[in-house]
């Protein structure tokens, strides 16, 4: 009779949550497509498109892109699978020239990148750590890691701080996903020694387990910033330009920039963690329409760890994040935070009010002292 293959409702559920086909899931298990629609049916996991109509679907990627227009297709898509709803390619972008079409149009003209080739042997072979500095001017940093082989954001953070111990907690939270890789690649600012030291222990100092480089050649992390100003971090260069043109924020006030990080570290976190959910989920033209998550697993199942690329030299360089001297004693600190949530209200405001209300319980509090 017909062979029996060993497939679970777990493996087909994990697959399932990575967002594979039908047939890349019948691929990766090396059955038959008849094979894994069956299994799916007895499991009850088939899988289907929303059935929302184009009106519900243009209403829920108006609210998507009202704060940044130059979200793409694959962007809005991949946010949508987040938050449950699974929509077809040609309608989501159906839906984005009927929202606003000058957009959709500037995005048509734009010309496409010729981008260099790049080749890593396998994913956690190779990961690529950098600092963003696009909000330095307002003492924010954003610390950031990605899977060269498959561009899996394996870690993204916002601090007030560039210090070598926060690059580390960023490093070991993204090892505990992922496990550790074979190589890093850094430039050499004095805030990446931490993690350069932990691999050169865990892997060894005699096979290039922390590559150090201008962050020029740092090809993978520099795709992703330049993404992500477009997706995000422009959105708050914005509205923090728009602060202090307003004399709502002073940057030279340690109060000023106290409060700003009050409010908006957090913001910045809850945004930054929607935008790895979207990045590592949304699909590349060049990679026959997968995610870097179906990249990066499906690398695993297929492939071990394999040698990488050898060292550059380079010149040093560090970035200096100067520490914001204003603090708030306990009983006022824990007044502020029951008063005020700087994730409360509504995205809409963009937390303009929060920020009016924390800089006016600061003033409120300085002169009692």
């Amino acid at each position: 009779g017909r062979p029996h293959y060993s497939i679970t409702r777990d493996q087909l559920l994990f697959l399932k949550s990575c967002g594979f086909t039908v047939s890349q899931m019948a691929d990766i298990l090396n059955v038959s497509l008849n094979t894994v629609k069956r299994r799916l049916r007895h499991f009850g996991l088939s899988r289907s498109y929303s059935e929302m109509s184009d009106s519900a679907l243009d209403d829920t990627i108006r609210d998507l892109v009202a704060r940044n227009d130059q979200l793409g297709p694959e962007a809005v898509r991949a946010q949508l699978g987040a938050s449950g709803i699974r929509v077809q390619r040609s309608r989501v972008r159906e839906s984005m020239r009927r929202v606003n079409p000058t957009a959709a149009a500037l995005r048509a003209m734009s010309q496409t990148l010729h981008r260099r080739r790049y080749h890593v042997a396998g994913p956690n072979s190779l990961w690529h750590l950098d600092g963003n500095h696009k909000l330095i001017r307002w003492r924010i940093v954003i610390h950031g890691g990605i899977d060269g082989y498959s561009r899996l954001i394996v870690c993204l953070r916002a601090s007030n701080n560039n210090r070598s111990s926060t690059v580390m907690e960023s490093f070991v939270n993204a090892v505990s996903k992922y496990g550790v890789p074979s190589r890093i690649r850094t430039d050499h600012g004095g805030e990446n020694n931490s993690v350069c030291l932990m691999m050169n222990i865990f892997r060894g100092p005699e096979r290039g387990s922390a590559l150090r480089g201008r962050s020029t050649h740092n090809q993978r992390i520099e795709r992703l910033w330049g993404d992500l100003w477009r997706g995000l971090t422009n959105v708050y260069y914005d509205i923090f330009s728009f602060l202090e043109s307003e004399g709502i924020v002073d940057i030279d006030n340690e109060m000023d920039l106290w409060a700003l990080h009050y409010v908006y570290l957090p913001r910045i976190n809850r945004d930054l963690d929607a935008f790895v959910r979207q990045w590592n989920n949304h699909s590349f033209r060049t990679e026959r329409h997968q995610s870097p998550t179906q990249i990066f697993v499906r690398g695993c199942l297929e492939q071990q760890g394999r040698p990488t690329t050898e060292p550059q030299a380079a010149p040093a360089s560090g970035v200096t994040v100067p520490q914001v001297h204003f603090t708030l004693d306990p009983a006022n600190m824990e007044q502020l935070a029951a008063q005020i949530n700087p994730l409360g209200g509504p995205r809409t405001q963009l937390g303009l009010d929060i920020l009016q209300d924390v800089l006016t319980f600061l003033r409120a509090v300085t002169l009692q002292t």
